[in-house]
């Protein structure tokens, strides 16, 4: 049988965690939550998530943070992030470029989209991986 790819949302607003679960689920995501940078980073650090969603503005460490993070390691920096923030200066997404991350959706967001762009990275990332 097959697994569902498994997306771990880090976000701190209750309700957005809400639509990001109903949303990636529709779209055949298994959906993992963490609602700070901290917890988020122990999670992406316990292993098997294909990608990460991820806002900027977060309690204990932001999200670029989170990105740097994840990048940095070498056990974790395959893993696709997409940043999914109401910050859309153009300094905010200069900065989540700079901390590596693969893509760059602002709030609101169109559902169909977010399913669509973070299926496309995590087939990204294992296309990456087989050509090696």
């Amino acid at each position: 049988m097959k697994m569902n790819p498994k997306v771990l949302v880090v976000e701190d607003e209750a309700n957005v965690v809400e639509l990001l679960k109903v949303n990636l689920g529709a779209g055949g995501f298994d959906v993992d939550v963490a609602m700070d940078g901290e917890e988020g980073m122990r999670k992406v650090m316990q292993g098997g998530h294909d990608a990460v969603v991820l806002d900027i503005r977060l309690p204990l460490k932001n999200g670029w943070q989170v990105c740097r993070e994840i990048k940095a390691n070498t056990k974790t920096s395959r893993i696709p992030v997409v940043i999914l923030t109401a910050a859309t200066q153009k300094s905010d997404y200069e900065e989540s470029k700079n901390a590596g991350c693969d893509l760059y959706l602002s709030k609101p967001f169109d559902p169909c989209e977010l399913v669509d762009a973070v299926k496309e990275a995590i087939n990204r990332n294992r296309n990456a991986r087989l050509n090696k």
